[in-house]
């Protein structure tokens, strides 16, 4: 699945110029391109030629949403993951949202296949990786004790990894830092990335999950 590109891709103005960007347009040279000048989903929506022309049903949206690939700036990419009641049952740990939306496969059985879908029916994935590190950095300096960075609870952390290049840009980084801890979950066979990198084993967490058959 390494080979995988969208069949359309948004950019927000903003990171136009972005290294990941420019990576990410070099290796979909074939793929149209529009450009934006803010985030409203709204706007993201009626722009793009796939989802604007979906059919009604949610499936409908769902599916075309998966073609739509929208290039963000660094907004809203680290907080906390939060239940409002006694469900929640897996340790606490930050989200860091590089991507979201879900991905391009199919799983019958994700969640993600509905989260956030009527609002955000495209797939996001969030540039400007040096002020990522920043924030993440900004939140490790107030932490007291360790923090688990979770890149796999709003998209697969390592699907899209050819066009984003998280792994290389993130995981040494990680290793350099005191008390934050990558985890990465995925259900992709795209972790050529992970084999070239070089990393501190103890700062990094990887979770390979069998992909359930496509829709």
């Amino acid at each position: 699945m390494g080979n995988w590109k969208p069949k359309e891709i948004i950019i927000h103005e903003k990171v136009g110029h972005d290294p990941v960007t420019k990576h990410i347009l070099g290796q979909c040279k074939d793929i149209p391109v529009k450009y934006i000048d803010n985030g409203i989903p709204g706007n993201i929506i009626k722009l793009s030629k796939i989802v604007s022309k979906a059919g009604t049903s949610m499936l409908d949206k769902v599916l075309a949403g998966k073609k739509a690939l929208y290039l963000s700036p660094a907004t809203e990419v680290v907080d906390v993951f939060t239940m409002p009641d006694d469900r929640m049952v897996c340790p606490l740990f930050d989200r860091l949202k590089l991507a979201s939306n879900g991905c391009f496969y199919k799983c019958d059985w994700c969640y993600l296949k509905l989260t956030y879908r009527a609002v955000f029916p495209f797939i996001t994935i969030r540039l400007q990786y040096d002020r990522i590190k920043k924030k993440i950095q900004k939140k490790l300096n107030q932490a007291k004790t360790s923090v688990i960075f979770n890149s796999g609870e709003l998209a697969d952390s390592l699907s899209m990894d050819h066009l984003t290049k998280a792994a290389e840009a993130f995981i040494p980084w990680f290793g350099q830092t005191q008390k934050g801890y990558l985890y990465m979950l995925t259900k992709s066979e795209n972790v050529d990335n992970l084999l070239t990198v070089k990393r501190h084993e103890t700062n990094v967490s990887s979770k390979n999950i069998p992909r359930s058959k496509k829709t």
